[in-house]
């Protein structure tokens, strides 16, 4: 794992604490808000996590761009 991704889970987590940004379900437990920002994180990662992966791999490393590398041993 690199470092974006790293960041980007931590960012994911504290935007999706309870009262941050979501107050689901309203006057549940505390088990219940803590299940329901559970599988909301969980949905929003499985689906977003390659994205950033793919866009933190194709940035700018070394010098060289990830598509001119491959451009280059054509």
């Amino acid at each position: 794992m690199n470092w974006v991704v790293t960041i980007y889970a931590a960012l994911l987590f504290f935007v999706l604490t309870p009262g941050v940004l979501l107050s689901l379900p309203p006057k549940s437990g505390k088990l219940v808000v803590a299940a329901t920002h559970a599988v909301v994180f969980a949905i929003i990662w499985h689906f977003t996590h390659k994205l950033v992966w793919k866009f933190s791999v194709g940035t700018v490393r070394d010098g060289f761009h990830a598509d001119t590398k491959k451009e280059e041993k054509k």
